[in-house]
């Protein structure tokens, strides 16, 4: 990256890829209002001709510049950061290559940055000459001196590569900055105020230009901790990364010496995660640390020790922000255990104590209370793994295998460590429980050697690791306001960005949206089995191809109680088991008809599994693939009962499936409505997406709500087929007829048999000491506007297990986006544009395109007259919506009028048709009717 400085009017290009921006601060008559309140910065990209000389451009050439950190306004002046010194400290993914390792990830400590003014020049002459004159300048004279300093403190850090906000887990296979964007933690990203208007500028430009500007314009930058150390091992090469994220999400409070505020955030909170790498596996886990989530604070700071603490709110006011901080733990980790590390050496640190446990139990987490020092902890570590044994089993580990491309480890939870004041008792603990973990690991897993080599590396770099923190955290406790004052300027900055031309090309593809998307229905098959721990013997066609004359688009498998499950194993997934069965759907599907399918997404947790399948003419429009499971079994401890889910995007339209198994027994009822309720809590995707937020979800799995009947009238309307006679009476039916669970999903009328339970290999029903009772334990529902179910059934030829597959068809409408008819008319769009304003002043291009006149012939008028979102003019039309409607207030009916409509039909003789579409607005292709006989 190169830069230069432009001397009139002022501006700052940057050039990286044969891509040139400029960066210019906005200040004409029009924007002086709007200047006191957030300062403006037109961005534009220029030719190298024009890079001069001649022009006023001057090349600052001293400078190696590693990329753009962002822009940052401070006391009203404005400044374009840049980072001009890095060191490669970490490549936690990596292949080998003739006995060395190739790095396909890495990651940069940064080491300088500099911020080079937008509004004077009066700094210019200190980046022309490095000097240590010049530098301490810099420091101490230059309006940005702070932030150059916290910047440089040898505590950030980037990559190029993937996202370094996010564990091992999250991280696609192959890197995309959209990825990225998308998916990103932005928690964790320190100069994420800085970035936010770059970001949104990308995405209004071509995609031609992304290419050239995805290589050093974005840069996301992480504190903490991060390093990557080879082990020297004989046989085989490994590498352990330790990594530990410091969050902003307490902002200019990130380091207080207090408690949690109202949405739930706490200061000094840091997720640390091991990566072992080797050629067969990666291996990944992950702790979090931070400061008890209660209302607190501590007095007599003058000290770093004998402090007294005070809780600030009764625990009943605090019980709220107590539960949404371990809410929004859960949704990202799963399962959460307590790890309470503070020493009860006071009254007031034993309230305190006193006080997590109580909140604790009120929310139903386990918490664990270990006082022990550091120096105790780590001469008697065994006593610590005993109270935590049972959550490290349960919780697992993520392990890769990097040979057969699948993962044969998850893991569901996490332990949460609190201190009060230290830093080195969490990480003693971290570093106890990293190195169990991986010798468990180790125990289960061919080729991962934990050796005293290893061992040594892994200590040493835990040491480092708590050398940069402490060191942090200990600067930021002697001088809090000072610091304070830093993190201030860093996260209130404001600035906005304003690119007129590429708004107006946007602007101009949204009202043309019509010429390149279309909409398309595609088919869904989707099936639930429940094994019972077999392997089928028998073709599974007539589950699979229902209609054999039909190939569907696209095929959505859950399995449930794949295999028995072998207790005490802390890696609970068997990844032979799964390809196995990807091995047999792909073989079905591939032997019958022209279509030929790909396996784009599978997953498992313990004995569920869902597949996903896609056609070769639809796999390439499938993207943004996300996964996630929830324990469920044996209070979310065991993977016996759960969830597993997955999310992507069709194009334009998103898609969620899912799949669980649900607690069993007939009086259960209770607890699978709380089974339902934990998975819908806790199933999160990138960036924070909930089931409900998905165009369609898809729902099936072994929900097992039995029937309210005696056994032997179960039976008997079984055999008469009367099925809508059992339908009233099943548990699942009525809970969602009083909105218990799965509110707003359609379920099709049932027209076959209950599939369960049988006597394996039979067509019997159970004739056990039992003698269950028949019941639809298997199901799928559906939600959203999109999906038209066609069939609903299931293959009773099928017998090798107790339960019979069920299967359902689906129509989708989905709205595709072609995206080089896109890219052809954004091209189109900007060149026409770009040829009017060719011989245009800076100033007359910018009043043209502010002006709202058509600039394109064949755009409605009425389009182009609203003003960019960003424009600058404070001339925005005011176009606000009317407030939502409620019970009591309709806005179309005006001053709050309500409406009662009166239908002239006989409810005791009609009912709604159900081969309609449940909401009444949206167009269809059918005639029927919208009232049948009953």
């Amino acid at each position: 990256m190169r830069i230069f400085v432009g001397k009139s009017p002022r501006s700052i290009v940057l050039c990286s890829n044969g891509y040139n921006l400029s960066f210019r601060r906005l200040l004409g008559p029009q924007q002086q209002q709007q200047y006191l309140k957030t300062p403006i910065v037109a961005l534009k990209s220029i030719p190298d001709r024009e890079l001069t000389e001649e022009n006023g451009y001057l090349e600052v050439k001293n400078r190696i510049l590693n990329g753009l950190l962002g822009l940052v306004a401070v006391n009203g002046d404005l400044f374009v950061a840049v980072i001009t010194g890095v060191q490669k400290v970490g490549f936690p993914r990596w292949r080998q290559e003739d006995k060395r390792i190739v790095t396909t990830e890495n990651v940069y400590k940064v080491l300088d940055v500099d911020f080079h003014s937008l509004d004077t020049s009066v700094f210019d002459y200190l980046f022309q000459e490095i000097s240590e004159q010049n530098y301490e300048k810099l420091v101490n004279e230059h309006p940005c001196g702070p932030l150059k300093k916290l910047f440089s403190d040898g505590t950030f850090y980037f990559s190029r590569n993937f996202d370094i906000s996010n564990v091992l887990k999250s991280h696609g296979l192959a890197h995309s900055m959209d990825y990225t964007i998308d998916n990103q933690d932005k928690n964790f990203i320190w100069n994420a105020n800085l970035v936010t208007e770059i970001i949104n500028w990308r995405s209004r430009i071509p995609a031609e230009e992304k290419d050239y500007f995805d290589g050093e314009f974005l840069t996301f930058v992480m504190r903490g901790f991060y390093k990557t150390q080879v082990v020297d091992m004989t046989d085989t090469l490994a590498t352990i990364t330790l990594v530990s994220r410091i969050s902003a999400e307490s902002k200019q409070n990130a380091f207080d010496l207090d408690g949690i505020d109202e949405d739930g955030r706490v200061p000094n909170f840091i997720e640390t995660e091991i990566i072992v790498t080797t050629n067969d596996f990666i291996f990944s886990y992950t702790q979090i640390n931070g400061n008890v989530p209660l209302f607190w604070e501590s007095s007599d700071g003058q000290l770093l020790y004998g402090r007294k603490l005070k809780l600030t709110k009764s625990l009943e006011h605090t019980q709220a922000a107590f539960d949404r901080h371990f809410d929004n733990i859960a949704s990202k980790y799963g399962v959460v255990s307590i790890v309470n590390l503070i020493k009860p050496r006071s009254e007031s640190q034993e309230s305190l104590a006193n006080g997590y446990k109580t909140c604790a139990d009120s929310k139903g987490i386990k918490i664990t209370n270990v006082d022990y020092g550091s120096g105790l902890l780590t001469k008697t570590p065994h006593k610590l793994l005993y109270l935590l044994k049972q959550d490290i089993y349960e919780f697992g580990a993520v392990v890769y295998n990097r040979n057969k491309g699948v993962y044969i480890g998850k893991q569901t939870g996490v332990l949460r460590i609190s201190a009060f004041d230290s830093i080195e008792r969490p990480n003693t603990v971290e570093r106890l429980v990293s190195r169990e973990v991986l010798e468990l690991a180790a125990g289960e897993l061919s080729g991962l050697d934990i050796t005293s080599a290893f061992l040594n590396v892994h200590d040493r770099l835990w040491s480092e690791n708590y050398y940069w923190l402490e060191r942090t955290y200990a600067k930021n406790v002697r001088s809090p306001g000072k610091y304070k004052k830093v993190y201030a300027k860093l996260f209130s900055s404001k600035i906005k960005l304003y690119d007129p031309l590429h708004s107006t090309v946007a602007q101009y593809l949204r009202q043309r949206k019509a010429t390149y998307t279309f909409a398309k229905n595609i088919t869904i098959f989707v099936g639930t089995f429940n094994l019972n721990g077999k392997v089928p013997t028998e073709d599974l066609n007539s589950w699979i191809f229902p209609d054999p004359s039909k190939q569907e688009d696209m095929y959505v498998i859950g399995l449930e109680e794949v295999v028995e499950l072998s207790p005490g194993h802390m890696l609970t997934t068997d990844p032979y088991l799964k390809q196995h069965w990807e091995k047999i759907i792909l073989g079905q599907l591939n032997s019958v008809g022209k279509k030929k399918y790909g396996c784009p997404w599978s997953s498992q947790l313990g004995a569920i599994m869902l597949m996903l399948f896609v056609s070769e003419e639809e796999y390439p429009k499938i993207k943004h693939i996300e996964g996630d499971v929830k324990k469920t079994g044996f209070g979310g401890m065991a993977s016996n009962k759960g969830a597993v889910a997955v999310s992507f995007k069709y194009s334009a339209t998103r898609f969620c499936f899912l799949v669980s198994h649900l607690a069993a027994g007939l009086e259960n009822v209770e607890q699978r409505h709380h089974d339902y309720k934990t998975i819908v809590k806790n199933i999160r995707f990138p960036p924070g997406l909930r089931i409900k937020d998905h165009d369609a979800v898809i729902w099936m799995g072994d929900f097992n709500y039995r029937i309210l009947m005696a056994n032997d009238d179960v039976r008997r309307l079984v055999s008469e087929k009367k099925y809508a006679n059992l339908f009233e009476k099943d548990q699942l039916n009525q809970q969602m007829i009083a909105g218990e669970v799965f509110p707003y999903y359609n379920e099709m009328e049932i027209n076959f048999a209950p599939t369960y339970k049988f006597d394996p290999g039979t067509q019997t029903y159970d004739t056990s000491e039992k003698m269950r009772i028949p019941a639809w334990t298997d199901r799928i529902l559906s939600r959203g506007e999109v999906l038209k179910q066609l069939t609903y059934g299931c293959a009773e030829d099928i017998i090798f297990s107790d339960h019979r597959p069920v299967y359902a068809t689906f129509k989708a409408q989905a709205t595709v986006v072609d995206e080089q008819k896109k890219a052809a008319l954004s091209h189109n769009i900007y060149g026409e544009i770009a040829e009017k304003l060719a011989t245009m002043s800076e100033e007359e291009k910018i009043a043209i395109l502010n002006g709202g006149g058509a600039l394109i012939d064949g755009i409605d008028q009425e389009s182009v007259t609203s003003l960019p979102e960003n424009t600058p003019t404070g001339a925005k039309q005011k176009r606000a919506l009317k407030p939502p409607s409620s019970e009591l207030s309709r806005w179309w009916l005006g001053n709050g009028k309500q409406v009662k409509v009166v239908l002239d039909v006989d409810p005791q003789q009609y009912m709604i048709n159900p081969k309609k579409a449940p909401n009444p607005f949206i167009n269809e292709d059918s005639d029927e009717p919208l009232f049948v006989p009953k």
